[in-house]
């Protein structure tokens, strides 16, 4: 997650740090936000997507969908999150084929 965006949410850089270290392992997963309940506005730019983000979790980095936890990174370049589905479901297929 970009600082702008960190900060713009209210989180420190050395507090976005401690967040992005959790580990996933030991969390508790009721201190957790579920990503169900994140509502963005996916006109806006990212900038302020990712400051919308951080503004409704109490972790930008961990997350939980349902009994799951999600741990996400965040990259200024790269493959966009449907071309990681894509390859995810293409894999998916690949081993059941």
């Amino acid at each position: 997650m970009g600082l702008a965006a960190g900060a713009r949410a209210g989180f420190t850089p050395e507090e976005l740090k401690k967040l992005a270290a959790v580990d996933v392992r030991t969390v508790d997963i009721n201190s957790l936000t579920d990503l169900r309940d994140i509502e963005i506005d996916t006109k806006a730019p990212v900038e302020k997507k990712l400051a919308s983000f951080a503004k409704q979790t109490k972790n930008p980095y961990v997350n939980r969908i349902g009994d799951y936890v999600v741990k996400v990174c965040y990259q200024k370049e790269g493959s966009t999150i449907d071309e990681k589905m894509e390859e995810y479901i293409r894999r998916l297929a690949e081993i059941y084929v």
